[in-house]
């Protein structure tokens, strides 16, 4: 069983970039004059668009935020340029069904900004030294989590007239929070640390509900299906968790080992510094290595392939979301019938170019 796919489009950086390699086409541009990143790029989303259609948001270390359609690759349709803001670490969509009209970024000075989809500042909270890293945007409440110095967790309304209002504080396990997501249902928040462990809140009540160490170096990302939740680390290694056994009640806090464990993966040469679950099946992965592997995750003892068109780090991965209505796709023997092939994703990295991949069926 194999998952092709193919590079359908590069989008190239800014010819302005003095650190970036150098463009190998001419510089493309809107009728705006908007052109893509001209430093490495760290955050990429994948969200519906309000009204329909797809909205692709990415950022990164020149500081900026850039909005673009899946119908034109070759440069973004608007830049978002915070004030006085540092490189952008931490990226986020509104996942509304209606569709996305707000995003959230943090910066590395520990400024987190909410902004329409339109590019308009629509709120700003400043937080102390170190105090948030990545963001994630609850999918049904208007809240938001972040996480950062001595494993503090702090959840925030995403709302526009209150934006940045504390909602709950939390502490999660280890010395630096990296990675923070809410499952897909909502009912989760993980929090991945520097430490190796993985620390889940209940998302509604703020209660502990496991915390177990799930690698031996940090974790720089984490993604849920609605049934596993998978993690990626310095270690070089991938793990697999069923969420039934972390959330059981035998499973609570200071269980001590990796419970729940089904599969552990490995192959890249580099650290794993993203993952990112189409579905049930289909798994991405990027490296610090340059090289992207797709698993699937029902039987992921070895990669389906290796892609290898990055010059640099993979920082992101983001799967365009799936088609509202479709069957899960975890039967079948193959194709895009058992769900690994059919999909689209977006992958960015250290040279500043975003590349567009689609997958055959």
């Amino acid at each position: 069983m194999s998952a092709t796919y193919i590079l359908s489009a590069v989008s190239e950086p800014s010819p302005s970039s003095s650190t970036l390699p150098p463009r190998t086409t001419s510089p493309p541009s809107t009728p705006g004059g908007e052109q893509g990143h001209s430093d490495a790029i760290w955050c990429a989303k994948w969200g519906r668009a309000a009204g329909g259609g797809e909205v692709v948001v990415t950022a990164g270390a020149d500081h900026s935020v850039k909005i673009w359609t899946p119908a034109q690759t070759s440069a973004p349709t608007r830049t978002i340029r915070p004030p006085k803001s540092l490189g952008i670490v931490g990226l986020d969509v509104d996942k509304a069904e209606t569709g996305a009209s707000f995003l959230v970024a943090s910066s590395l000075d520990s400024v987190i900004t909410r902004w329409s989809i339109e590019g308009e500042s629509e709120g700003r909270v400043e937080l102390g030294p170190a105090a948030s890293w990545d963001v994630s945007l609850h999918p049904g409440a208007p809240q938001f989590a972040t996480a950062g110095g001595e494993g503090k967790v702090k959840v925030m309304s995403s709302a526009k007239e209150t934006f940045g209002q504390e909602l709950a504080a939390l502490e999660a396990t280890g010395k630096f929070g990296m990675a923070v997501e809410y499952s897909q249902g909502g009912n989760l928040l993980a929090v991945s640390s520097d430490t190796g462990y993985v620390t889940l809140f209940d998302a509604e009540t703020g209660s502990l509900v496991s915390s177990f160490p799930a690698h031996s170096a940090p974790i720089r990302s984490l993604s849920f299906t609605s049934n596993l939740l998978i993690t990626g680390s310095d270690d070089k290694r991938i793990n697999v968790f069923d969420l039934r056994a972390l959330t059981s009640h035998s499973g609570a806090a200071g269980g001590g080992g990796r419970r729940g464990q089904v599969a552990s993966m490995g192959g890249h040469e580099g650290w794993v510094v993203t993952v990112a679950a189409r579905n049930e099946r289909l798994l991405a992965s990027g490296s610090s290595d340059g090289t992207i592997k797709l698993f699937d995750l029902s039987s992921p003892s070895t990669a389906l392939s290796t892609l290898r068109d990055h010059t640099g780090d993979v920082w992101s991965l983001a799967w365009a979301p799936e088609q509202a209505g479709s069957a899960p796709a975890v039967e079948g023997l193959g194709g895009a019938a058992a769900g690994l092939g059919g999909g689209r994703f977006v992958s960015a990295g250290e040279d500043g170019r975003l590349r567009w991949w689609n997958g055959g069926g």
